[in-house]
């Protein structure tokens, strides 16, 4: 008998095991992609003798399609046919059936249970079913070996240390997941670990901070919520939110830790972070920690995904300030033509409700919880496939979060074999959790500004790219428009999607992301462009080479803009830093650059006041200066464009 002989070891599929693509009608797999780290973890735990089995849930596609693609993945053959089971992982039901199963199917004994997931919901259905439960795959080794109870860290690098030993390896080899590095000076990093490893965390001299309670990452997840009221009155003023918000409901334990940066907090299953809405909240007002494994491989201090292997400078057609920037008459003149103000109205009208969106439908709230947040999707398949005219291939990007299915959407325009590719983005959820009283799951949150102007822009870039291929050239890059959702609750479609880009090692040369590009109303007109990113002097460059590209492009193609306010300033700091999509890719090395309105004060003490839209996050929010958003949508598309075809 092997050493783990007795215990099953049950794993879900979408962001855990594998990327995962479905077909614009979810009824077919178009793409099911290992992750590159996942398969050397499946045969230890097979070496130990534990037997691996599945639980996911398939939704409306069949289950042999489902196992095609995981042995096309060469996933299928770690697995034991009979210990793989789909379904809803909703309630304990199908936990229940896979303990009736790995009983029958085992060794006669009552078998020792692990769900391995990265949803706190789901692991919370299972722990009931009385599996234990992992949060994450690298994990799974030392709980089948102690069953150590798990914690939140605060890992703090000594000063003396942070300079000299390598304190990435020393943290790399142990059983930890990262989830969060501060941008203060201090370095400290936030992960989860056993009790146990937080031991020889001490041992190796690491200053570390137990955080909560035992084993409370299994069923919660942990938020850094920023209280921007209290940031703004300073120390020693009581203006801040904590006190109204966590002391009244009982709920004050969740608070783990303040810093710098916010409060750290654990959200149990089942509780949303709608929940937290802070008043005086700003755009990006609070960031999903999850797990991040590229906080210590490099990544988040200057090493991109796409050139980690490669010894020196970037290679030459990285260097975006060898780009010439200058656009043709053609090109500019096929770019107004297709993003034009009454494009730019019609759309965001479509996706807010003042018109229908298609036929018998009216898209009132794009919000996760409303039910219009998945016909919002479908009519963004449908919208791109339709336009892509069979030109773009069109999926919808699965993830999970609080224990439901979401999807971002993606659409690849292809190149003509430069490597590299060029990413224009927007999120299209919405909220409206400003509002006193508000009911997510049935209440309008029509989101004109926040993001429905940067759908808009993506929607009109769309277009654009397919006029200046068939009039002007091919890119040689390939393109990619991708619609996140679940942002408003913490960057998340963002981040898996990043992840799983990182994972799958693609190379991404620039991700140009608009949110909020519609409101404008004093004069002269502002905007502005971020590409801060304290972690790495590295990945903030060259993100600011991307900003300063969209500078270029709006000069010739916006001239009614005036030139952009770019952060990180002469003064330095970005305000907006981790507050929109493109912060995920950042995260893992890659170049992004946020599009947004004149929302956040500076950059510098000279610098005009900013111009905050009154309603965010509000259901007033529902109309947009849609000459404004035009100019800014043909400024990051001529970018785009430019960063593919130069």
């Amino acid at each position: 008998m092997t050493e783990h002989s007795g215990s099953v070891v049950y794993f879900d599929i979408r962001n855990t095991l594998a990327s995962v693509r479905v077909s614009m009608d979810q009824r077919d797999i178009e793409s099911l992609t290992a992750y590159r780290d996942i398969l050397p973890v499946l045969e230890q735990i097979r070496a130990k003798g534990a037997r691996l089995g599945i639980l996911s849930d398939r939704g409306l596609i069949p289950e042999e399609r489902v196992n095609t693609a995981l042995n096309r993945a060469g996933l299928l053959a770690h697995f034991d046919q009979q210990l793989i089971l789909y379904g809803p992982k909703n309630s304990t039901l199908l936990f229940e059936q896979a303990a009736v199963a790995a009983q029958n199917h085992g060794e006669g004994r009552k078998p020792r249970l692990f769900f391995v997931g990265e949803d706190a919901t789901e692991r919370s259905f299972a722990q009931l079913a009385d599996f234990l439960v992992v949060p994450h795959p690298s994990l799974i080794l030392a709980a089948l070996e102690q069953l150590s109870p798990m914690r939140y860290l605060r890992i703090r690098v000594p000063d003396a240390t942070r300079n000299g030993a390598d304190w990435h390896s020393l943290l790399r080899e142990q059983p930890l997941v990262p989830l969060y590095r501060t941008a203060t000076p201090t370095t400290e990093m936030y992960a989860v670990a056993d009790a146990a490893t937080a031991l020889k965390l001490d041992d190796l001299g690491f200053l570390v901070d137990r955080l909560g309670t035992e084993n409370e990452p299994l069923t919660t997840d942990l938020y850094l919520l920023r209280d921007d009221q209290q940031a703004d009155s300073g120390f020693g003023s009581p203006t801040g939110n904590a006190f109204d918000l966590f002391a009244d409901d009982g709920s004050a334990h969740r608070v783990l830790a303040s810093s710098p940066e916010g409060l750290f907090v654990a959200i149990p299953a089942g509780r949303s972070v709608e929940s937290y809405h802070f008043s005086g909240a700003r755009h990006g007002h609070n960031l999903k920690l999850q797990a991040t494994p590229a906080l210590l491989n490099g990544y988040a201090d200057g090493v991109a995904a796409s050139v980690a292997t490669q010894p020196g400078p970037p290679p030459a057609e990285d260097r975006f300030d060898a780009l010439d920037a200058q656009l043709t008459l053609p090109e500019r003149n096929l770019i107004t033509e297709h993003i034009t103000t009454e494009r730019m109205t019609r759309e965001v009208e479509r996706y807010t409700g003042v018109r229908s969106a298609s036929e018998n439908l009216t898209i009132r709230s794009r919000h996760i919880h409303h039910p219009d947040n998945a016909a919002a999707v479908r009519t963004l398949l449908a919208d791109i496939s339709a336009a892509g005219a069979g030109l773009l291939t069109v999926r919808a990007h699965q993830f999970v979060h609080e224990g439901r299915s979401y999807d971002n959407v993606e659409a690849t325009l292809p190149g003509s074999g430069l490597g590299g590719v060029v990413l224009v983005t927007a999120h299209m959820d919405s909220t409206g959790a400003r509002q006193p009283g508000y009911r997510s799951a049935v209440d309008r949150a029509p989101g004109a500004d926040d993001d429905a102007s940067g759908v808009a822009g993506v929607l009109c870039a769309v277009r654009a790219m397919l006029a200046l291929r068939a009039e002007v050239e091919v890119a040689r890059r390939e393109i990619c428009f991708v619609l996140f959702n679940a942002e408003e609750h913490g960057l998340v479609g963002s981040y898996f999607y990043a992840r799983d880009q990182a994972q799958l090692g693609t190379d991404i040369t620039a991700v140009l992301q608009m949110d909020m590009i519609g409101y404008d109303v004093q004069r002269p007109q502002a905007f502005e462009l971020h590409a801060g990113f304290t972690p790495s002097a590295s990945v903030e460059a060259r993100s600011v080479e991307l900003a300063k590209l969209v500078a270029a492009t709006a000069s010739q193609i916006s001239p009614d803009l005036p030139a952009p306010q770019i952060y990180p300033g002469a003064a330095g700091g970005d305000p907006a830093e981790e507050r929109s999509d493109h912060y995920a890719f950042q995260l893992h090395g890659y170049r992004a650059c946020l599009v947004s309105e004149d929302f956040f004060l500076g950059p510098g003490p000279l610098a005009p006041a900013p111009e905050p839209n009154p309603n965010y996050h509000l259901p007033a929010d529902q109309t947009i200066n849609a000459d404004y958003a035009r100019d800014l949508a043909r400024a990051t598309t001529a970018a785009a464009w430019i960063s593919a075809t130069r």
